[in-house]
């Protein structure tokens, strides 16, 4: 019988999955601050780094058909040296110092989405894009975020809304397996953290489909405002519990 952090790993990543189907964003930074309460951050990040593929998967399949694959192999390229910065990175820091940057980086995202402007598209470069993706590898790997730094490249380049959701949701599928073959090979894969993802997996599937029949109906700019101050609320949390 599942004992309650189980259950809230399912009820967090159901939460998640339909924000990011809904949204686009912030699954994950919905679900790791309030389960960072219950579970070792050492055990979080994998397990969110598998839940990531997941979510990304199901929102992959839905726009694959606008996918820039292209614009891709910059971002793959520099996603795997990031990746390998990344997992020495969770290896080497403690989960106080992993909870502040994830409370850290939260906040930052915040401020982010309010501040930055795009003034004039640039379009796609293999520099900037392979710096992209090298900050998505790693913090990807390191704190389950890889969101951010192909966000903002995303929109550097001008996409259209259905070409970055189709693009960077096969971008996060692909970089998020090469994390979790690298996590599994330095044995983070513990079987509490595989226990937690049995849970997970499912919770976030169904949160995921739950969010296609709705998103037509639902005014995205008063969602995307309340999801934020639930960001700058879990930033906060992190922050404060990382000095502890």
């Amino acid at each position: 019988m599942p004992d309650f952090v189980n259950l809230l790993v399912f009820c967090m990543w159901l939460v998640g999955g339909f924000v990011s189907g809904v949204s686009g964003i912030g699954g994950a930074m919905v679900a790791v601050p309030v389960a960072a309460m219950f579970i070792p951050m050492h055990e979080l990040v994998p397990l969110s780094c598998i839940l990531n593929v997941v979510m990304d998967c199901c929102i992959a399949l839905m726009h694959f058909r606008h996918c820039r694959v292209s614009a891709m192999w910059p971002m793959l390229a520099g996603s795997l040296p990031g990746a390998f910065a990344g997992l020495y990175v969770l290896q080497l820091v403690s989960g106080a110092v992993l909870q502040g940057a994830v409370g850290a980086l939260l906040l930052y995202y915040v401020y982010w989405q309010h501040s930055v402007r795009v003034r004039q598209v640039q379009g796609e470069s293999w520099m900037r894009g392979g710096a992209a993706g090298f900050g998505a590898g790693l913090l990807g790997t390191a704190i389950s975020f890889d969101g951010p730094p192909v966000g903002a490249y995303g929109l550097y380049a001008g996409w259209n809304p259905r070409v970055f959701l189709g693009t960077l949701g096969v971008f996060f599928v692909i970089r998020g397996t090469m994390t979790c073959v690298l996590q599994a090979g330095a044995d983070m894969y513990t079987p509490a953290v595989l226990e937690y993802a049995q849970y997970g997996i499912p919770a976030t599937m169904l949160g995921t489909l739950c969010a296609f029949p709705v998103t037509k109906h639902i005014n995205q700019n008063a969602f995307r405002r309340v999801l934020l101050g639930v960001i700058v609320a879990a930033g906060v949390v992190c922050l404060v519990r990382s000095m502890l």
